[in-house]
């Protein structure tokens, strides 16, 4: 662990074993955990891992691209199934 302090103008000095992660004028996501520990990733991590799992989905033959198309069959599924059970309880 590596202690550093948060200046008045809120700035965060990063220690030199760490400075060969970061650049100058980096952009970088902050944010704060569930304990409470400050997390500074580089924005072009984010981005790559998201490039990553791109598409990833898109072979799907039951997934269309628009949401609310998606949503609609999702729920049309749902209703048949719960009808389709309902007639099963009545026989």
């Amino acid at each position: 662990m590596v202690v550093t302090r948060i200046d008045s103008d809120y700035t965060v000095h990063i220690p030199d074993a760490l400075r060969e992660d970061f650049q100058v004028g980096q952009e970088v996501a902050v944010s704060i955990d569930a304990q409470g520990r400050l997390i500074i990733t580089p924005v072009e991590q984010i981005r790559a891992r998201l490039q990553e799992t791109f598409g990833m989905w898109s072979e799907e033959p039951k997934a269309p691209l628009d949401g609310i198309e998606y949503m609609d069959s999702m729920r049309q599924g749902q209703r048949l199934s719960e009808a389709r059970s309902q007639l099963d309880e009545t026989d």
